[in-house]
């Protein structure tokens, strides 16, 4: 379709036309546009941004829209701002109430000259973005630079909270050392990672004094919203139910099975000797398939080049210089005194803990939740996960029955997990193995909500880790 009948079909209200005119225009500010038509006389435009689309610049962008549509138009058009994953709205404006009759329509096929999509800079975004990460190099999660007529649109993502006042001054003097005269404002709005609310939300000239600045309450802890309390409730009870009923508790299993032969394969591979997961079909649950009996040379070669190719691109950050010397002390060790064997041996049920804490921490932060109703499920997983891991090590320790059959292995010839690990670690017995796996899994559900919630004290040093050249 050509360019001119596209936008003669946006001024008339078709909503498919109207959203491949605005993408272009909102995808400078990293959103993403959808439209809706409910019912004859509603067209929704809905924007959605991984952060929460900001109100202002919306109307700024439709300010010429809103006064063809209102002139045009009969309907009513509602734009809504969304964050994805979201299940709500965030916020709602009716740019056209859709109280004018026909008669009262004006045609006005020059109108659309009037709009004129953001100014595009005459400068390298990319150049601005890498300026300020430079320069905010310590505490900077993610920045997003975009020209919005005469000014410039900042949003800076940071890990922790500092005086408010420190990020103008430092986005001011990184812009002024540019040079850059197409712009003279600067909208700076800064939020804390995962955050809705902003720490910050300022205007100021470039070369004026900064302004009066309101400041926001500061996050050094995070809270689980309404929404997230909701969800994970209804995935923990779901949980409890799919763990009380045997048939969706034997399905649910399976989920468990993949992890724990995926633990053990990938724990072979890192001390180099090829394994396969699989499910067990004769006599139940799963088995890993070692295609070696020794480590593989080549693979624990690879393994040491692969820490000294990171070292070597991180040599200027002397926390990762740390972390990788000692990943590779510790392999070594653990290749000499033989405990490999015992770490294969033990990450079957270590990953079915881990997996339990990872649920529930993705679930108290909503993270990789693109569509309604993963939380919920990562909730639910975690919950299961966590009750499961629980009634197998109680029953090993006081069920004298489920424990006589544990002893028996696979069809009387292989020994299962623990009892090898009871083999090999003399001092302790099974049933102190078993304890011992049980406390660190009470512990999993206040470890996960924990690492949620002090999220501000870990991820700054974990992002600096990952700076090849930290200031």
């Amino acid at each position: 379709m050509k360019e001119s009948e596209l936008q003669r079909l946006a001024e008339q209200g078709n909503g498919r036309a109207i959203a491949e005119v605005l993408k272009p225009i909102f995808r400078t500010q990293q959103i993403h546009v959808i439209t809706k038509i409910e019912g004859v006389n509603l067209l929704k435009i809905q924007l959605e941004s991984s952060v929460t689309p900001d109100r202002a610049i919306a109307e700024e962008i439709l300010a010429p829209w809103q006064q063809i549509w209102q002139t045009n138009l009969t309907k009513t058009v509602i734009v809504e701002g969304w964050q994805f994953g979201e299940t709500e709205a965030s916020w709602q404006w009716t740019i056209v109430k859709g109280l004018l009759s026909q008669s009262a329509i004006k045609q006005s096929p020059d109108s659309f000259a009037a709009i004129t999509s953001p100014k595009k800079a005459e400068f390298d975004n990319q150049q601005i973005s890498q300026k300020l990460k430079k320069s905010f190099a310590q505490y900077l999660w993610q920045t997003n630079v975009s020209p919005l007529n005469n000014a410039l649109m900042i949003k800076l993502v940071v890990l922790d909270q500092r005086d408010r006042r420190e990020y103008c001054d430092i986005v001011r003097q990184t812009l002024q050392n540019l040079d850059i005269k197409e712009f003279t404002k600067i909208h700076l709005h800064v939020y804390q990672r995962k955050q809705q609310k902003y720490l910050l939300k300022t205007s100021f000239a470039l070369n004026q004094p900064l302004p009066n600045i309101t400041l926001t309450k500061s996050y050094s802890t995070r809270s689980l919203p309404t929404a997230s309390q909701s969800a994970m409730l209804i995935g923990c009870i779901l949980g409890v139910v799919l763990f009380l009923f045997p048939l969706s508790r034997f399905v649910l299993n399976a989920f468990l099975t993949l992890v724990h032969e995926i633990g053990h394969a990938i724990a072979s591979w890192i001390f180099g000797i090829p394994a396969i997961p699989s499910f067990d079909f004769i006599f139940g649950g799963g088995v890993t398939i070692g295609l070696s009996s020794r480590p593989v040379t080549l693979l624990i070669f690879a393994i040491y080049g692969g820490l000294a190719y990171l070292a070597f691109l991180y040599c200027r950050n002397r926390l990762t210089l740390i972390f990788c010397a000692a990943i590779a002390l510790i392999y070594g060790l653990f290749l000499i005194t033989n405990w490999d064997q015992l770490s294969i041996i033990s990450m079957g049920h270590i990953a079915e803990i881990l997996v339990s804490f990872l649920c529930l921490y993705f679930a108290c932060g909503k993270y990789f939740c693109y569509v309604g109703g993963e939380q919920t499920i990562y909730a639910m997983l975690g919950s299961f996960s966590f009750l499961e891991n629980c009634s197998f090590f109680w029953n090993l320790i006081f069920n004298a029955s489920f424990k006589a059959v544990y002893y028996q292995g696979k069809g009387g010839v292989l020994d299962n997990d623990l009892v090898r690990l009871s083999q090999v670690i003399a001092p302790l017995s099974l049933e102190n193995i078993a304890a011992l796996l049980l406390l660190i899994s009470l512990m999993m559900p206040a470890l996960a909500f924990l690492t949620f919630r002090y999220e501000s004290r870990w991820i700054p040093t974990f992002y600096r880790m990952c700076q090849r050249s930290p200031q």
